[in-house]
Parts: C-alpha cells; structure tokens; sequence
C-alpha cells in the first residue's frame, strides 16, 4: 500500500508542476523556455507522465481488493 501512496504523490506532483507551468505560461507573453516547442512538450511530458503514474497506482489498487 505505501507503494501505491507513492505512486499517486508522484501523480499528484507532476499534475501540479504541469498545472503551474501552464498558469505561469498564460500570464507571462514570452516562452518560458525560450521556445514555444519546448515549452508545449514539457507540458506534454508532465501531463502525460502524470497519466501514467495515476493509471498504475489505480491498477495496483485494482489487484489489490
């Protein structure tokens, strides 16, 4: 179970860095990262990885019950 805690703080953390960078992008008017690409896919990254590690933990609770 502590496995599984983890699992969803890791979760957790990469949705609110995601949802942090995506404000602090709305509000300034230039990239963050110098460039719009990259900016676009470390959103991407973070969300998606934040996907992934939310499906685990709720499968590995799934088997669990």
């Amino acid at each position: 179970m502590k496995r599984v805690g983890l699992l969803l703080f890791i979760a957790f953390l990469l949705f609110f860095l995601g949802q942090l960078l995506w404000t602090i992008g709305l509000i300034v008017d230039y990239p963050l990262f110098g460039s719009t690409f990259i900016e676009e896919w470390m959103l991407n990254f973070l969300f998606t990885s934040c996907s992934v590690f939310g499906m685990i933990a709720g499968w590995k609770l799934y088997l669990n019950k």
